[in-house]
């Protein structure tokens, strides 16, 4: 039975159908050939969106979508531009330092990338003529997003693991998203070193200093009320999600004066779309695995890799290997539906604190949005440069090295991040 739920499964993202109902369709299957009643299934799939926890997800979405119409967006380009306009190559470098701004502000990698490469792509490629490195840029700097809280990855991690505090793991994602952040800009300075970039002159005064910087709080109040609230405990997320549409709504209509009526019907609809396509997979998701759980998956995957190995260090080893590997296929929520049930437990088995696991699993995961074949960071950042992804990917690899060393010291060396959550008396 397990060979045909797999085989199902495998064909039909073969032929492109989207995971979530490659899912539902090769579980349906195994139930009709099992003879299980179908009516068990509608129940799963109603049982597994009746958590409250997932109530923040259609809000932080929403909240996200509000900042991004309300004109907060060209804010964090110009404190961006005041940091970095000087040094060679400043538009690779004010990209990476907006997705890290707007990352903590919508949490969403790919509205990153679409938000943000709209801005800078065809500007970055006028200025030094090179769409492929500005593309790429793009691309992988918009992974910071889901990474510095608050993030939408992270609250999946928590529903499906079960075992792991928001408000801890929102604060261990701090380091690591700023450690990702500095490791791209670094890498960019090697990029461009020995190109033939020209070099912004520009001064500012010191009231232009000033006004930029007003400007720039007013946007990233945002992520410190949500998450502030959250880890002080005044707020629950879905509490925390209500007072960012309350402020985002505020600053739009009142501070910035460019939200309308119809930018928030358009952010609405938005947030209806991804919020669907999320309950989606986690529906589906909770499905299959319940069928697998029944069927001993994860008990015989347990036995299987603890008899291969008793050490941590070989298990998290183990886990990258399979994250990538996962991650070349399939998108990042819908793997982590499918595999966090099975491998958490696994790894609180090991002595793995559970917010450790859960930001190597986030940060692991999200390497997959940047790689082909089902990259869509790089397929969407591709698309607004006006280059074939192909060669978006290669310009792309520095940065992926970059990444790469930063999930080694997430996985392998907890202690440089973990300080802050315990800090805080996680």
């Amino acid at each position: 039975m397990l060979g045909l739920y797999f085989l199902t499964f495998v064909l039909l993202i073969a032929f492109s159908v989207p995971i979530a109902y490659a899912l539902g369709l090769s579980t349906i299957l195994v139930f009709w050939v099992d003879a299980q009643p179908l009516p068990l299934f509608t129940q799963r799939l109603w049982t597994g969106l009746d958590k409250f926890t997932l109530v923040a997800i259609p809000l932080f979405i929403l909240a996200g979508e509000l900042m991004g119409g309300s004109g907060i967006l060209s804010r964090l380009l110009d404190f961006s531009r005041l940091l970095v306009g000087r040094i060679k190559g400043s538009l690779l470098h004010i990209n990476i330092l907006v997705s890290m701004f707007f990352g903590g502000i919508n949490g969403s990698a790919i509205a990153d990338t679409s938000a943000v490469g709209s801005m800078l792509i065809k500007a970055t490629e006028e200025e030094y003529g090179d769409a492929e490195l500005a593309a790429a840029t793009t691309a992988v700097s918009s992974v910071i997003g889901p990474i510095i809280p608050p993030s939408l990855p992270m609250l999946i991690y928590a529903f499906a693991a079960g075992n792991v505090s928001i408000a801890a793991i929102f604060l261990a994602g701090i380091v690591p998203g700023v450690l990702l952040g500095v490791a791209l800009l670094l890498m960019t300075a090697l990029l461009v070193r020995k190109r033939n970039y020209p070099v912004s002159r520009q001064r500012y005064s010191f009231m232009d200093v000033f006004h930029i910087t007003r400007r720039f709080l007013v946007a990233a109040i945002l992520p410190v009320i949500m998450v502030a609230g959250i880890v002080g405990g005044f707020a629950t997320p879905t509490e925390a999600g209500c007072l960012a549409i309350v402020y985002a709504l505020f600053i739009g209509f009142v501070v910035t004066r460019e939200l309308s009526v119809a930018h928030v019907l358009v952010a609405m609809e938005r947030t209806v779309i991804v919020t669907a396509v999320v309950m989606i997979i986690i529906s589906f998701g909770n499905v299959s695995t319940w069928w697998l759980t029944i069927e001993g998956v994860p008990r015989t995957i347990s036995a299987f890799v603890q008899g291969f190995t008793d050490s941590p260090v070989v298990f998290i080893g183990l886990m990258l290997v399979i994250y990538l590997t996962i991650g070349l296929f399939i998108e990042q929520a819908a793997a982590m539906v499918m595999l966090v049930p099975i491998f958490a437990p696994l790894a609180s088995n090991y002595g793995i604190e559970p917010v450790q696991f859960g930001l190597f699993t986030c940060l692991t995961l999200a390497f997959g949005l940047v790689t082909p074949p089902v990259g869509l960071c790089l397929f969407v950042s591709a698309g607004i440069a006006g280059v074939p992804v192909q060669r978006v990917a290669v310009a792309a690899l520095p940065y992926l090295i970059a990444m790469f060393m930063v999930i080694l010291l997430v996985g392998f060396v907890p202690q440089v991040y973990l300080w802050l959550p315990r800090w805080f008396g996680f």
